[in-house]
């Protein structure tokens, strides 16, 4: 079996950087929902607006933050989230925490997004999570701290966040805030190989033709290789052709 020579990059993966979800399960009133389930914009804001709690206040956030039954504007987004986030509304800190972030609706303030961030994080918010951990891995609005970003890695990995599960990976491939651990880096790229993503996959196929924090196996590298390869990546596709060693693929 040839070897694969080429060095895999290894950087962190970016933050989900995007609004929450509107409404997971019951996080408003019943009038509120109904109106908005009907498509009555309008009447949904009233009521969301009338309820006066945390879950409320997050649900005008997120239609202004939207634009659904008003005009887009993000700065009255941020005003209602920041009425929920400060009664503890993890979903409204996390938002608020993104908008500190890029500066849309706010100010940037990567302290204060971080501040958020670690709000919603502690209430166990997993994209929270992963997006503190980004912070403390690249020194932004907090002092770097590669430890404290693995802490939160895995806290967000064990609520089943891939990216946490991949970043995680990372910092044990490469011993950095953790020791270096390739069969625990393994751990973890391999639970988000098997979620479909051509970066672990990768990793998977590279270290099974290795003998590299895994048993060498090259069939399973090439199984890993091939998945990345069928999602359209030029690098397992060319690792395929070093896997094989006479410059062609593999055959299936």
């Amino acid at each position: 079996m040839g070897l694969i020579r080429t060095t895999i990059p290894v950087c962190l993966t970016a933050g989900v950087l995007l609004l929450a979800l509107l409404f997971l399960g019951g996080c408003a009133g019943e009038p509120g929902m109904t109106a908005y389930r009907q498509g009555d914009f309008a009447g949904a804001l009233q009521e969301f607006g009338a309820e006066g709690t945390p879950e409320g206040d997050f649900a005008v956030g997120v239609m202004y933050g939207k634009g659904e039954g008003v005009k887009r504007d993000q700065a009255v987004a941020a005003r209602w989230f920041r009425r929920a986030a400060e009664r503890g509304h993890a979903g409204a800190q996390y938002n608020l925490g993104l908008l500190c972030f890029k500066g849309d609706g706010v100010a940037k303030d990567l302290k204060e997004a971080a501040f958020w961030f670690r709000r919603a994080a502690d209430q166990g918010y997993a994209k929270a999570q992963v997006n503190l951990g980004l912070m403390y891995a690249r020194g932004e609005g907090v002092d770097k701290e590669l430890r404290e970003a693995a802490r939160w890695f895995r806290q967000a990995a064990e609520n089943g966040n891939n990216g946490a599960c991949f970043n995680l990976g990372l910092l044990y491939f490469k011993g950095e805030g953790v020791g270096k651990d390739h069969r625990e880096a393994a751990h973890w790229f391999r639970l988000v190989a098997e979620q479909g993503d051509p970066r672990a996959q990768i990793f998977m196929g590279v270290m099974y033709a290795r003998g590299d924090g895994v048993e060498k196996d090259r069939s399973k590298a090439e199984h890993w290789l091939r998945k990345a390869a069928d999602q359209g990546s030029v690098r397992a596709k060319r690792y395929l052709r070093e896997l094989d060693g006479n410059g062609t693929t593999p055959a299936s």
